[in-house]
Order: structure tokens, then sequence, then C-alpha cells
């Protein structure tokens, strides 16, 4: 009995152990399927991910080449504005100094309201005529003074109005994201 055991029990030992080398074998087989498969699978996803990379980074040097072209382009425009005005309010100067006479155009009495009405209750200095007033201790307004006040105004409100032209046109629907990308 002992001896039909031992018979027995090599003979489920040896039927185990070809069972596991066979277990064995077709599961590595498998898995070096498997992983064929699988490193296929990732080698296409790098090179889709590589593709989708390079057209992202494509893309966004473009919008910054296109939004810096528009940039220079603006700024050139805006140059060229400041110095088209600024030529125009030193003739306008000139023409004022020729145009002009000097005489009084708001009395002292004007010139203080005018200038303390800005300044909430606080006084402040009377600004330097632009030429001799007709007396020489008078605080008073002459029509080279008020046109020249004018001139300077007119010019500084042109400059910013360029300025904000040219802030709005940045802005622009041109710069949003969306437009960009639709290429």
């Amino acid at each position: 009995m002992i001896g039909l055991f031992i018979k027995t029990y090599w003979s489920q030992l040896v039927t185990l152990a070809l069972g596991l080398l066979l277990g064995c074998f077709v599961t590595s087989w498998f898995n070096a399927g498997e992983l064929a498969i699988a490193k296929g699978d990732n080698a296409t996803l790098k090179a889709t991910h590589s593709e989708e990379v390079a057209q992202t980074t494509s893309a966004a040097l473009k919008r910054i080449v296109t939004a810096n072209e528009r940039a220079d382009s603006l700024q050139i425009a805006l140059d060229d504005t400041e110095q088209r005005l600024a030529t125009s309010k030193t003739e306008n100067q000139r023409e004022i100094n020729r145009t002009t006479t000097g005489n009084t155009c708001l009395n002292n009495a004007t010139v203080r309201l005018l200038n303390n009405a800005t300044a909430r209750g606080k006084a402040t200095a009377l600004p330097t005529p632009a030429s001799e007033p007709v007396e020489a201790d008078a605080a008073i307004a002459t029509d080279t003074d008020v046109a020249t006040w004018i001139n300077d105004a007119k010019a500084q409100y042109e400059v910013c109005r360029a300025r904000l032209d040219t802030l709005i046109d940045w802005e622009s629907p041109i710069n949003s994201l969306e437009d960009l990308t639709h290429d």
C-alpha cells in the first residue's frame, strides 16, 4: 500500500509539475503577446502626442508672431499719429503767436475764479502767461494765453484719444483666443 501511495504520489507530483510548467509557458506566451500589443499602443500614443504637441506649439508660436506683428503695426501707427500731432501743435503755436495781440482776454477776477475752481477751495498760483500782461502787476490771461492753453489742451486730448484708440484696436476681437485658434 505504501508502494502504491508512493507511485500515486510521484505521478501526482509529476502531473502537478507538468501542469505548472505548461501553465507558466501559456501565461508567458499570453503575456508576451499582450506586452507586444501594449508596446505598439504606447508607440502610437507617443507619436500622436508628439504630433499634438507640435501642432499646439506651432499654433501658439503663430499666435505670438501674429500678436507681435499687430502690436508693432499699431505702435508704428501710434508713433506716426503722435508725431503728426506734435507737429500740428507746434505749427498752431507759431500761428497763435503770430495772430494774437497779447490783449487782456480774461480779467484777474475771472482767472482767479477759474484757477480756484479746480483747486477745491485751495489757493493756487496763477499760471505764467505766454506773453507779458497789459499791466505788470495784473493777474490776467491774454488772448495769447487762452489760445495757447486751448492748443495745449487740444493736443493732449488728441494724443490721449489716439492712445485709447490704439488700445481699443489691440483689444478688438481679432486678439480673442477663439478667433486665433480657428486657423
